[in-house]
């Protein structure tokens, strides 16, 4: 009996222990189901939410992806407007355009934060400087714009020049991603310049104290002889310096002072010593801190001005030119004679002498005239390097200098340049300066009516107002010049400056044309 109760104790006891066991193993089982659960649950969830995160993010930049080649991104810009609203003559519509300017506020915006407009005008650009070379190449339309036609073609037209050209507003232009705001101060500093200019002229005004200056930045063979004669039939030639518009430095002997190298304390004494109201410069890149004396920054802020240094605020105005046709225009002028006489050897021989040039000296300093995206350069306080490659294959045939291509290299000079030129208060198309457009831009900004050329330097129409160094007016037409594979392949090399060309000539004509830019 005994032994029967041991036995049945001890199957009890298995048959319990047994019944824990099973019970342990499925409660592991059943937290280890959930943990899967759970984790899955969470995986699901992660991916939810990176898929609305990346899609809001390429919303957000949209033009990073941007396929200017893609016909389905094509846009048909629709005019509403009528004739009425478009008058052919600037005359007729003087009166009004006026009367919206003073009904508008000088001070865009108060805050000294970025303009987030600009990086806007940065992304734009940016996107179409990443294009290909063909596929750059198609979108503006360069195989129609061979000289068979009268109207320029400009393919997908991402600036709508072909509206633009016309005198037309395209719908949408306000928001449009690659319209940069105006300086903020810009019609506040125009209004004071003109003032001041009819203080001096009439001798009411005492002195240069509370001056504005335009601060002519000149690039070679862009037009910059024929500005500076019209400063001095505009000006008198008492407030403009002798020597082409370029100061004359203190204690120096050169005529030429190279003001683009001078710090903003040497160019506060000259102003405050010659009176000039006007000033040039032509052979170095453009120095940034100037801006600082008008109260602005790269990136749009409103900068305090120095209470101790208000004057002079400078007034921003240049003139581009089409880059191969400048190109060209520099060759011919410069090189006329030199031998060998091949454009492709002129570039290579002063790209090799950049390596000799320094910022106000005179050593190499014109070497910079044949640089690839000379305006990119110029712009970016001139940190756009220059690498020259070894021609081979076709391009040993022209000995065109191989561009440099490498993104690394390129990028933040091109958006320096951008900003650079987003803070001008004019920046002139060369081919139209001299007519009606033109003329119509000075005479708002600078309140300049005079079209002819007064006696002096230069050789030219001077009725027209095209004028130059020396020699005579050539044909620079690199178009004609050149043959259709060498003038694709300098276009493609020059492909910063080409875009840049376009987008300050459709920032000039929405400025001039459309009044709620």
């Amino acid at each position: 009996i005994n032994t029967n109760n041991r036995i049945n104790r001890r199957r009890r006891h298995n048959r319990q222990q047994q019944r824990r066991s099973s019970f342990l193993s499925s409660f592991v089982l059943e937290r280890h189901y959930f943990a899967i659960q759970i984790t899955l649950l969470l995986v699901i969830i992660f991916c939810v939410l990176a898929w609305f995160w990346i899609h809001i993010a390429s919303g957000l930049n949209r033009g990073d992806s941007l396929d200017w080649s893609d016909p389905s991104l094509s846009v048909e810009i629709v005019d509403t407007d009528t004739d009425e609203d478009h008058p052919s003559t600037f005359a007729t519509k003087a009166a009004g355009l006026e009367k919206d300017i003073a009904s508008r506020s000088i001070i865009h915006h108060e805050s000294n934060q970025p303009d987030l407009r600009i990086d806007s005008v940065v992304a734009f650009l940016m996107n179409l400087a990443k294009l290909p070379p063909q596929q750059l190449w198609e979108t503006f339309g360069m195989d129609k714009n061979d000289g068979s036609n009268d109207v320029k073609s400009y393919g997908k037209d991402p600036f709508s020049l072909q509206e633009l050209e016309q005198g037309k507003c395209p719908s949408g232009l306000s928001t449009a991603e690659w319209l940069p705001p105006r300086p903020w101060n810009s019609e506040e500093l125009s209004t004071m310049f003109q003032s001041g200019v009819e203080k001096l002229k009439t001798g009411r005004g005492a002195g240069n104290e509370e001056s504005v200056l335009i601060w002519y930045e000149h690039i070679s063979k862009a037009g910059g002889t024929t500005f500076c004669g019209l400063a001095k039939t505009n000006l008198g030639r008492r407030l403009v310096p002798r020597y082409f518009c370029m100061p004359k430095r203190v204690g120096s002997t050169d005529l030429d002072g190279r003001v683009g190298s001078w710090t903003n304390e040497e160019l506060i004494g000259y102003t405050k010593r010659e009176g000039h109201l006007l000033v040039a410069n032509e052979w170095d890149p453009f120095n940034h801190d100037k801006l600082q004396l008008s109260g602005r920054t790269l990136d749009g802020k409103k900068l305090p001005l120095d209470p101790q240094h208000t004057s002079p605020q400078l007034l921003f105005v240049t003139t581009l030119r089409d880059p191969l046709d400048r190109l060209l225009s520099a060759y011919l002028f410069f090189g006329a004679g030199e031998s060998p006489s091949h454009f492709g050897v002129w570039i290579r021989r002063n790209i090799g002498r950049i390596r000799r040039y320094k910022i106000g000296q005179k050593g190499a300093f014109r070497s910079n005239i044949a640089r690839y995206n000379v305006i990119v350069w110029r712009y970016s306080g001139g940190n756009l390097e220059h690498r020259v490659s070894k021609p081979s294959g076709q391009q040993h045939e022209t000995l065109f200098p191989l561009p440099m291509t490498d993104e690394n290299l390129w990028k933040d000079p091109f958006e320096a340049a951008i900003r650079a030129l987003s803070q001008q208060d004019l920046i002139l198309p060369m081919d139209i300066m001299s007519k009606e457009e033109g003329v119509e831009a000075m005479r708002r900004l600078l309140g300049w009516n005079n079209v002819a050329i007064q006696k002096g330097k230069g050789k030219g129409d001077r009725e027209s107002g095209h004028i130059v160094t020396t020699g005579k007016i050539r044909n620079s037409n690199a178009r004609e010049y050149l043959s259709d594979e060498e003038y694709q392949f300098l276009w493609s090399a020059n492909w910063l400056d080409n875009i840049l060309v376009l987008w300050c000539r459709a920032v000039f004509l929405a400025r001039l044309h459309c009044n709620d830019v």
